[in-house]
């Protein structure tokens, strides 16, 4: 073959390539949009959401059987990911209920989150990069948007346990906890892309405060104090952000306790109600109480229930299918073999990435996949979403060497073509 007919194909393989990442992002930015009308509770809406996730999910198969290339980053890691695949598929089939309604309830209750790690053998060129930024800013569009349309449920404190208390939180984990991201991507992305995820996390901050939510603000804040050391280090205005800095940590410490006095009656008050209130202990201790050194080890399976009655709303049955704990999530379906493996895969990577790496996605990837792991006590972070993808496409990037050692102007400029 001639230079020119490689050059030809060559250029034919990454048009049909860069074709199957846009069907890919477009699918996926299409499932978590849907996936915001589940969060509002409203049941004349999970058919119309069903219907446009089953066409996303379709999209999804599609592009990623045209996509993926199974080349492992070394034969430690295509060893734990033959074993990983083994494990999810026992994991699929231990304790499946062969009827229509669990089946469906399996399909749309995230089970192809088990399927993340094939992102590995995703083909790893910048323009994938490119879209996924663009598929978060959409997001950080769209939970603006669904919070205003639901602003009342969104705000209102709730003294009973009702669905709509939970709304502020589905829109969180579907749409919110990407955009840190983007945030600490900022260099390569323009001023109304980020002007508009900021605003996004920062409303997420507000709304959080306010209903006491103490995981979601805990985030937010984490977000905000990682951009700021990011924007002080990559800033030629590094004197007058150390400045600006250490200004507003002096005001902010010379008022919080007038600003505390007159407002602890408010949403101060009921953070700090909530800050003394272990919410999830109830749950915990149940989980404990159920689980025998069996299913400590391999789990209960795709639909593993423990028993805790009284707790999830119109509750029948006092057997919980998840616990807001996430760890304890995935050792309920997979068992400990599950959790370690992901944390065995995925630990050596985010060093890779943060310490070996000459730009800046590369070590926002190692600080994202820690933050993740971080995650899986005070939040919901191993479901299908956005932020689980980013998980292991920052795993993908601490195992390529051609990406972390890129330039940062290297990929401003694809970034902009």
């Amino acid at each position: 073959m001639n230079t020119i007919e490689y050059s030809i194909n060559y250029q034919k393989y990454v048009n049909e390539l860069n074709f199957n990442y846009k069907v890919f992002w477009a699918s996926v930015l299409l499932y978590s949009i849907s996936g915001g009308l589940g969060n509002t509770f409203i049941e004349s809406l999970y058919k119309i959401e069903q219907f446009f996730q089953m066409i996303a999910l379709l999209g999804i198969f599609y592009s990623t059987y045209h996509i993926v290339q199974f080349r492992s980053p070394n034969k430690v890691i295509s060893i734990l990911l033959v074993i990983y695949f083994i494990w999810v598929i026992f994991i699929t089939f231990y304790g499946f209920e062969y009827t229509y309604q669990s089946t469906k309830s399996v399909i749309f209750g995230g089970v192809f989150k088990y399927l993340f790690p094939l992102l590995l053998f995703f083909p790893r060129n910048l323009f994938f990069y490119k879209k996924l930024f663009s598929v978060i800013f959409v997001l950080a569009i769209a939970y603006i948007v669904y919070n205003l349309l639901f602003f009342e449920e969104v705000t209102t404190h709730y003294e009973t346990n009702v669905n709509e208390k939970f709304i502020f939180e589905g829109f969180t984990r579907n749409f919110g906890i990407p955009l840190g991201f983007l945030l600490f991507t900022y260099i390569y992305h323009s001023k109304t892309k980020n002007l508009t995820v900021l605003l996004g996390v920062l409303f997420m901050v507000g709304v959080a405060a306010y209903r006491a939510r103490r995981s979601i603000m805990v985030v937010g804040v984490v977000y905000l104090l990682i951009f700021l050391v990011i924007l002080y280090l990559y800033s030629n205005r590094k004197v007058l952000m150390a400045m600006l800095f250490g200004v507003l940590l002096l005001v902010a410490s010379a008022f919080a306790g007038q600003i505390y006095q007159k407002l602890r009656f408010t949403f101060f008050e009921k953070i700090e109600e909530r800050s003394t209130e272990n919410t999830r202990e109830y749950v915990e201790l149940a989980f404990y109480r159920d689980f025998e050194l069996q299913d400590w080890i391999i789990g209960r399976g795709i639909n593993g229930t423990y028993w805790c009655p009284n707790i999830d709303v119109n509750d029948t049955t006092g057997y919980r299918r998840m616990i807001e704990t996430d760890y304890l999530n995935m050792i309920l379906k997979g068992g400990s073999i599950l959790l370690v493996l992901i944390l065995v895969i995925s630990i050596p990577a985010a060093f890779k990435a943060f310490f070996y790496s000459k730009n800046l996605l590369s070590k926002a990837a190692g600080i994202w996949i820690i933050l993740w792991i971080l995650s899986l006590y005070p939040m919901n972070v191993f479901i299908f979403s956005v932020n689980y993808m980013i998980f292991w496409i920052a795993v993908g990037i601490g195992y390529s060497r051609d990406i972390r050692y890129l330039s940062d102007e290297t990929i401003k400029e694809a970034f902009k073509q």
